[in-house]
């Protein structure tokens, strides 16, 4: 029994509980009366059972009022559960027809990689964009290298003041300004520091980082070209083989998708409503339940009732102590009743916390894409144990969670998601059908040779644990 039907049955234990206990009430009610009708010498019976009467009927109607608003009710999660039930079929079917797409277009983009592969133009550049890269990449490095020195070395000069001062007023350069006792005075601190020396030295260490700096822009720009020419490549490749076409199906299959994803998560807020709704009810914690209960336990706090089972008890009249006595019995049975629905009520809490950690669990398994095409998981033996564990109770929601992101894969793809431009770490052109995140395929870390990790392939797959379907 899953906790749907654990919830269900729970609440409908509590309610047929609850309804026990009202009948106890009432028939209690009906003792008291016939009681009085026993006793009408003593008491003013008449009016006692009058009122009695009246209240009883009070009830029976609040009741019948409480019992066609819970079948309406039932009516209305029975048509939310029968609505969900064609919506999951639906999204089956339709993440079957997005995992085709996604295939459409890995299949595609794998025919157009192979056929630019043997391009000896297409090679060329795709060579020239490699080594233009390498390039540089080899300048940047030994761009920062150098401002690192200059920052280094340079704190010894520029925290020397008399270095610093001469510095600033630029002496030993065409742009020194001062009168002929300041360049005495500079002259005397110049000889005495080594400043000519010094000098060229710290402007060498100035310059050197701005003009690798230079070059190294000059580099990139270069990179930059050649990458652009090949990426160009690449998307004229695409469109002359109808790669778009079919991405653009693939989107609208992903629409639909998710459209049927909205669609479901709104019908499983109106179905927790309804659920809540009728807790409420099993609990009896409905607006005509609680009439009906005041109602009677009002009436069983009269005085001349409490009078009138007294007097009962004191007489020797068989018939008073028949009633008394069924009067005891039911007063025992309510109260069994009353414990047996505080553990029903605590049941049904804990059913409804698991049933609102497995929705929690099946939204956020969606909102990580788990069920995307061309996803699954390595060892679905283990995963399908640890989802076992999780609806035992012996497992939490972020413990599984975390085993599944463990143990998530992607389907070996044909297309190569690092293939000519989307192998510089600059997003891919390449999506094979599964998606473009624009930092290559999910699971790799992309990149040009040796120099950022190893491209397509090596992600590991194997185990049955197919999610496209949905959770």
């Amino acid at each position: 029994m899953d906790e749907n039907e654990q919830v269900t049955s729970t609440d409908r234990r509590v309610a047929e509980a609850g309804g026990r206990l009202v009948e106890l009430q009432q028939e209690q009610a009906r003792q008291y009366r016939a009681l009085a009708r026993l006793r009408v010498e003593h008491l003013a019976g008449g009016a006692l059972v009058d009122s009695i009467d009246h209240t009883e009927r009070q009830v029976l109607a609040l009741l019948q009022t409480r019992e066609s608003a819970a079948g309406s009710l039932e009516r209305e999660i029975d048509g939310t559960n029968e609505r969900r039930r064609a919506l999951e079929e639906a999204r089956t079917s339709q993440a079957q027809v997005l995992d085709q797409a996604a295939e459409s277009v890995d299949a595609a983009e794998a025919a157009s990689q192979a056929s630019l592969d043997a391009n000896p133009d297409y090679q060329a550049q795709r060579e020239r964009a490699r080594e233009a890269d390498r390039v540089a990449l080899h300048a940047e490095e030994k761009a920062n290298r150098s401002e690192q020195e200059r920052e280094e070395k340079g704190r010894s000069y520029r925290e020397d003041p008399l270095f610093s001062y001469l510095w600033r007023r630029h002496y030993g350069t065409p742009g020194y300004r001062a009168g002929s006792l300041a360049r005495w005075l500079d002259g005397k601190v110049a000889r005495l520091i080594g400043y000519a020396d010094a000098r060229a030295n710290y402007s060498r260490l100035q310059e050197i980082p701005i003009r690798l700096r230079e070059h190294a822009s000059q580099a990139r720009q270069q990179a930059d070209t050649e990458f652009d020419s090949l990426k160009e490549m690449d998307n004229q490749a695409r469109e002359a083989d109808g790669i778009p076409p079919l991405e653009a199906v693939q989107a609208a299959e992903q629409e639909k998708l998710d459209a049927i994803d909205a669609e479901i998560a709104e019908l499983e807020q109106t179905r927790e409503d309804l659920l809540q709704r009728r807790q409420a009810f099993a609990s009896g914690e409905d607006k005509s339940y609680q009439q009906a209960v005041g109602y009677l336990a009002s009436e069983f706090q009269r005085e001349d009732l409490r009078e009138l089972r007294q007097e009962a008890l004191a007489t020797p009249l068989p018939d008073d102590d028949i009633i008394i006595g069924r009067l005891i019995d039911q007063q025992a049975e309510q109260e069994e009743i009353e414990d047996i629905i505080q553990d029903l009520k605590d049941s049904m809490r804990q059913h409804r916390q698991r049933l609102h950690e497995l929705e929690s669990l099946r939204r956020e398994f969606k909102r990580k894409r788990y069920d995307q095409a061309g996803s699954g998981f390595a060892n679905g033996a283990l995963v399908g144990m640890m989802l076992e564990n999780f609806l035992k109770g012996m497992l939490n929601r972020d413990d599984l969670l975390r085993v599944l992101q463990q143990q998530r894969r992607y389907r070996p793809r044909h297309s190569d998601p690092t293939f000519g431009s989307g192998g510089f770490g600059r997003g891919t052109v390449w999506n094979g059908g599964f998606g473009r995140t624009g930092r290559g395929w999910p699971g790799s870390s992309g990149g040009l040779g040796g120099r950022r990790g190893g491209g397509f392939g090596g992600m590991g797959g194997g185990g049955g644990f197919k999610t496209g379907g949905g959770f």
